[in-house]
């Protein structure tokens, strides 16, 4: 698997219909286990760093090896056959262990999200592909690490309100889609979250550390799933691309700020 992408353009560049899906998907991916999951239980119920190191083989078997393989089904199905300039391979995943100073904490979660090579996950728009205790979940999500694209995107936002709408509250109006936002003060984090279409740009996104648009696919139907997990997945980044094109239009230089 070469990375970044041979021949490969500018991700945000690709409007969405023009977007390849495989008819058949080539996967290596076998699904999630049940001892994935009960391993994350462990990891939520006690996130420490002892407990991470009673679970490190199964951190890898069961957690981390079978995350790669999917992340190599969404390279070989969709990165490749598009020629999406994204970095697949260094730094794609985030860490269990909490950069808290030393304090030996440990998250109960994992995620993945392509970026583009040209700057880093964090710093990227991102859409992520997480693993938690109560299943799997798919969205964007652009945050304080990338300061000029979420300051980007907020400009965008304020200035198309309901272009923004357009693109968001279809999502909303179905099972399982959250648009979130999250910000830190001296006086603690605040969250906003909401599961059902909205009438206006809630007022949080202008103060906004992070804005999320993503759905849930719960712990038992991730299970069910199996490896079809990469086409549902695939799928759900089909629908959050337009938001995707919008947050970038303006680095793409393209008028079409929807992405369609």
């Amino acid at each position: 698997m070469s990375t970044p992408t041979p021949n490969a353009s500018d991700p945000s560049h690709m409007p969405v219909e023009k977007m390849r899906r495989p008819q058949e998907f080539d996967r290596s991916f076998e699904g999630w286990s049940e001892d994935a999951f009960a391993l994350l239980d462990r990891l939520r119920a006690e996130p420490h760093i002892e407990q991470y190191k009673q679970e490190k083989p199964g951190v890898t078997n069961d957690l981390k090896d079978p995350f790669r393989r999917y992340r190599d089904d969404l390279v070989v199905n969709w990165v490749l056959p598009n020629r999406l300039g994204f970095e697949t391979e260094k730094h794609v995943f985030s860490r269990l262990l909490k950069n808290d100073f030393g304090a030996g904490g440990c998250h109960d979660n994992l995620w993945m999200s392509f970026y583009r090579p040209e700057t880093r996950r964090l710093e990227d728009v991102q859409i992520t592909h997480r693993i938690s205790p109560d299943g799997f979940a798919v969205g964007i999500y652009v945050g304080a690490y990338a300061t000029d694209l979420l300051s980007q995107a907020k400009s965008r936002i304020r200035d198309a309100p309901a272009t923004y709408l357009d693109l968001v509250n279809p999502l909303l109006q179905t099972k399982n889609w959250q648009f979130q936002t999250h910000g830190g003060s001296s006086k603690g984090e605040s969250e906003e979250a909401y599961d059902a279409p909205l009438d206006a740009v809630p007022e949080g996104v202008s103060v906004a550390d992070g804005i999320h648009v993503r759905h849930y696919i719960d712990r038992a139907e991730t299970l069910d799933l199996g490896p079809k997990l990469v086409d549902r997945a695939l799928d759900l980044v089909f629908d959050v691309w337009p938001i995707y094109r919008f947050y970038l239009a303006e680095r793409a230089g393209e008028k079409d700020a929807a992405g369609r």
